[in-house]
């Protein structure tokens, strides 16, 4: 009985943790004082640190292993709770709370995110995966201490004059299948940050669909884990050189 009610105990905790196993929850401000949730993980001492920005899904198990991956790698990683606390398992969740979620509050929580980030005379790089990439990328342009900034799968500028504001280069991750055009929009893209002088590495995927490292898109059927091994070592290979 009491191996049995021992093992009750451990399945309970077990099912009580939360998506994130070893990063701590704090609280920040926005420059208006508003409060918002982020996950921070990595030495306290780092010199370069990732501000990480969620998909539609809002805080999933995906997006606590991609934290906890670059806090291995010796960053110091600010992943983001755009949502406030809340999550989404399927497509319709997460439509819901992408529909209810304010630009201008997302961005003013991104510039909280960087300028906490960039304490201790640190690197800091931009990254955000589908809707987060946007985000990441528009918070970059803000933010003249992001050095270097990673999109997966996510929205892109063309335009020349406005990249130009980017204080370092960009990584861009997409699959082939993202979208009927997305090879000629990777292209794109690419131009015109070589016509705005800050360089873009641009890696498309053949096969990948749409948000292919996450495993709740599509219930699964699009997930592809090889895809996703490459754009790690895509990333962590981009970082290591452009913020070190």
């Amino acid at each position: 009985m009491k191996l049995r009610a021992r093992l009750c105990w451990v399945l309970l905790l077990l099912f009580a943790c939360p998506v994130f196993a070893s990063t701590k929850p704090i609280t920040l401000y926005t420059k208006s004082s508003e409060p918002f949730m982020a996950y921070v993980a990595g030495p306290e001492g780092a010199t370069a640190a990732v501000v990480l920005v969620h998909d539609w899904f809002g805080v999933s198990p995906f997006y606590a292993e991609a934290a906890e991956r670059l806090a291995r790698q010796g960053y110091r990683v600010v992943a983001v709770d755009l949502y406030d606390g809340r999550r989404a398992t399927t497509h319709e969740e997460a439509g819901s709370l992408l529909g209810a979620l304010r630009d201008d509050l997302a961005a003013r929580k991104l510039d909280a995110a960087i300028k906490y980030s960039a304490q201790r005379d640190r690197q800091v790089a931009a990254m955000g995966f589908s809707m987060g990439a946007k985000h990441a990328l528009a918070a970059a342009l803000r933010n003249g201490s992001v050095r270097a900034t990673v999109l997966w799968y996510g929205e892109t500028i063309r335009d020349p004059e406005v990249l130009h504001g980017l204080s370092g280069p960009v990584l861009l991750v997409v699959g082939s299948r993202d979208g009927p055009s997305a090879a000629d929009d990777s292209l794109a893209f690419s131009k015109a940050a070589d016509s705005a002088g800050i360089g873009a590495e641009v890696y498309v995927y053949p096969g990948a669909d749409h948000a292919f490292a996450q495993p709740l898109f599509n219930q699964g059927r699009t997930y592809d884990p090889a895809a996703t091994g490459v754009a790690w070592q895509l990333t962590e290979s981009f970082l290591k050189r452009r913020l070190h």
